[in-house]
């Protein structure tokens, strides 16, 4: 038997999951609660939501989330492949910084604006590596 709270409305259902040969989720309100519950059990996904590092001294970090939901167990990587990355541009709100993060079909996009910077090239961001 496992426990979990539902995330997916403000009610935050208690639900519990049986595994006897079958699959029995019971404290739903909704279907949805269920549907979460069966996610969670074969591919739990996540959004993801962290800071960039910029190289303006006025914006030193810049707030960044995915775009959708990315699969739990790709999060740490995900992070380590975000912490190469630094804002070299201009960047509004929703804008892509980086495309497909490790295959997963989803982007990460800015959740703030970065001052612009008449110098720096076409790249919203420099990876270090």
């Amino acid at each position: 038997m496992r426990q979990i709270t539902c995330i997916i409305c403000p009610i935050g259902c208690r639900l519990t999951i049986n595994i006897n040969g079958k699959v029995f989720i019971n404290g739903n309100k909704c279907q949805k609660g269920a549907d979460f519950a069966m996610t969670e059990l074969t591919s739990p996904v996540r959004s993801l939501t962290t800071t960039l590092r910029t190289i303006f001294p006025e914006v030193p970090v810049l707030p960044v989330k995915t775009k959708g939901e990315v699969p739990k167990a790709k999060i740490y990587d995900i992070m380590k492949a975000l912490s190469s990355v630094i804002i070299i541009k201009k960047t509004e709100i929703g804008d892509i910084v980086v495309k497909n993060i490790l295959d997963t079909g989803c982007d990460i996009v800015a959740a703030g604006e970065v001052i612009p910077d008449e110098t720096a090239d076409d790249d919203i961001y420099a990876d270090e590596t």
